[in-house]
């Protein structure tokens, strides 16, 4: 199984629950999300678990999972900027993979980036930089969102598309002299380069009661060719359903 996998579809699964809380003038929500979660690494299983999910919106701080943010400037719905820390899931463990010389490879650390992120209209763009040390690197995102309403659902079709940084990329695809040699080379030393995905995604949400809501999402990932270089990966295309229950507060 891949946990961190699983982490990277949440984010954009918990994006979608923020607009939900956001429908009903909430000041935080509390609930549960079951997953499903395909990995791109070798001989890794697809993930399946529940995992609780906690978020709080003040007039300026939240916490939404994995963001702790402040907004710079007043929220409207043209516009908001924020700043904060995020937490950074690795995308490989090795104790998850079926494959005996994975098994030998190092534990990729997760990492704490300060980010900053701005929305305007549909459209919005992340940017952050690991603070931790772990590896010094960065991302970019950018994506956009069309919350279709109808009835007691909505609807909300989105695209993005992440470049992610070389140190970054080396940290979740290389693999180091030392780590080969644990393997007798069987699985060959890697440097790699700066990647990138794209991906596209559904999350529908019901509202059962004024506080209370179901959502389902489903999501797919492509990633840049080069990915493909690296020998602890296997495909470049992820796929991943949540579905959950919601109660806002």
């Amino acid at each position: 199984m891949n946990f961190y996998a699983l982490k990277y579809s949440l984010i954009s699964a918990l994006i979608g629950l923020t607009l939900a809380t956001t429908t009903v003038q909430a000041k935080g929500s509390i609930g549960v999300l079951g997953a499903l979660s395909e990995s791109i690494y070798r001989d890794m299983e697809t993930d399946s678990r529940f995992i609780p999910n906690l978020s709080f919106k003040g007039e300026r701080f939240y916490v939404t999972f994995p963001d702790v943010g402040y907004h710079l400037i007043p929220q409207t719905k043209m516009q908001a900027l924020s700043a904060g820390l995020t937490y950074q899931t690795a995308g490989f463990d090795p104790d998850d993979s079926d494959n005996n010389d994975i098994q030998q490879l190092d534990d990729r650390d997760d990492s704490v980036m300060a980010f900053a992120k701005y929305r305007l209209g549909l459209f919005s763009t992340k940017v952050a930089q690991d603070m931790s040390g772990t590896h010094n690197g960065y991302y970019i995102r950018f994506a956009i969102g069309l919350p279709i309403p109808n009835g007691n659902w909505v609807f909300i079709p989105s695209i993005s598309h992440q470049y992610t940084s070389r140190k970054m990329s080396q940290h979740l695809y290389g693999v180091s002299q030392a780590e080969s040699d644990r393997t007798s080379g069987n699985i060959a030393a890697f440097n790699a380069d700066a990647t990138s995905v794209s991906s596209i995604g559904l999350r529908s949400i019901y509202k059962l009661t004024p506080n209370t809501n179901i959502m389902l999402a489903v999501k797919h990932n492509q990633y840049s060719d080069n990915v493909l270089d690296s020998p602890i990966v296997d495909q470049k295309r992820s796929n991943s359903i949540i579905a959950g229950i919601i109660y806002n507060f």
